[in-house]
């Protein structure tokens, strides 16, 4: 047999090893906990190759122990952690990975008796001691973490640290991690008098058709006719449902009645795809005209959307002149301001592929 050459590797400080089999808790919080470590390593350089304190993340298909996970394991140190949801987890990190001070409240076994668990392997081999850069805890992914370790944490369950609004309780780890892993469908509201509303909208359901969420787009003044290059482009990617209602733009309308018409309609046709369309992401072009006009009722679109949006619905509305109650209602708001135009420097007029 011929002689194989081994595999080379880095030296590194950690492995954590998360159960995904699936018996005690869905696989699913497992891949979740799995992908928070990435960021965390990532957000105190330790996915960096050369890094000696490097930490590694291994999802394990079984652990043995089937009850009370997610179980997550520490190695070399051989410490098992039980019932580890995300806020557990940052504090593992933040204690445990980044101070070298297991949680006690969370382990429920022991490879070794506490205090003689094998040296840090960093440390046995003389490596440069670990550096946490102070400014990671400013940035947004470090706010859960705690800047001070944790003193005092009672022994049997991390819930029966008394939430006191400090940084320097387990409570406010939890509800720090539970705020940032909120979700609900947003209201998103792109106006002002600069370019570039619709087509932010439009990355937007480009992102949303790559990760296969169902789209819909309705353009209110529009021409139903036209055949801009968003349009052909929803038409080659397929599954996206457009529809457009208008007649042109408000300022080159022949026939004001019919445009306010229109618009009536496309709304009554936006609420019966909010309502029955099971849009992960509806887009409303041009909308905030005819809240501005007064074509429609701004407060009892308001009022429809609070009580019939579905909760995880995105909604973007896009258009000039939002009206300040819908600014309010919104999650999200982006206001285009125009610094400098081709057209009004340069002459130069609307070009195929990028305006329309």
């Amino acid at each position: 047999m011929a002689q194989l050459t081994p595999p080379t590797m880095r030296p590194y400080g950690r492995q954590i090893l998360i159960c995904n089999h699936g018996d005690c808790v869905e696989a699913n919080v497992a891949e979740r906990l799995h992908a928070l470590v990435a960021e965390l390593n990532r957000q105190f350089g330790l996915n960096k190759l050369r890094n000696p304190h490097r930490v590694k993340c291994t999802l394990a298909d079984c652990l043995g122990v089937c009850q009370q996970g997610p179980i997550l394991v520490v190695y070399p140190d051989g410490i098992w952690y039980h019932s580890v949801d995300e806020a557990a987890l940052a504090l593992i990190y933040q204690e445990h990975i980044l101070h070298n001070r297991p949680v006690e409240a969370l382990i429920f076994h022991r490879l070794y008796p506490a205090g003689a668990e094998p040296v840090y392997p960093p440390s046995a081999r003389a490596d440069a001691p670990l550096e946490i850069d102070p400014a990671a805890a400013t940035m947004p992914a470090a706010q859960p973490f705690l800047s001070e370790p944790i003193t005092n944490l009672p022994d049997d369950s991390v819930d029966d640290v008394a939430p006191d609004n400090s940084l320097s309780s387990a409570e406010a780890v939890r509800a720090a991690v539970r705020r940032a892993k909120k979700k609900k469908g947003l209201v998103i509201v792109n106006t002002g008098e600069g370019k570039g509303k619709t087509t932010a909208a439009l990355g937007v359901m480009t992102r949303a058709w790559g990760r296969k969420l169902k789209i819909g787009v309705i353009q209110f003044l529009k021409n139903e006719n036209a055949r801009y290059g968003e349009i052909k482009a929803a038409e080659r990617m397929g599954d996206i449902d457009w529809i457009a209602t208008g007649d042109g733009w408000t300022w080159t309308s022949d026939n004001m009645d019919e445009t306010t018409a229109k618009a009536r309609h496309a709304w009554h046709i936006a609420q019966d795809r909010i309502v029955n369309g099971g849009y992960d992401l509806l887009i409303l072009d041009e909308f905030t005209y005819p809240l501005h006009y007064g074509w429609l009722d701004s407060n009892a679109v308001l009022d429809w959307l609070e009580a019939n949006k579905p909760p995880m619905l995105h909604l973007i509305i896009t258009g000039r002149y939002a009206p300040q109650n819908l600014i309010d209602f919104a999650d999200l708001v982006t206001e285009m301001r125009a610094i400098k135009h081709p057209f009004h420097e340069q002459g130069i007029r609307a070009q195929a592929g990028i305006e329309y």
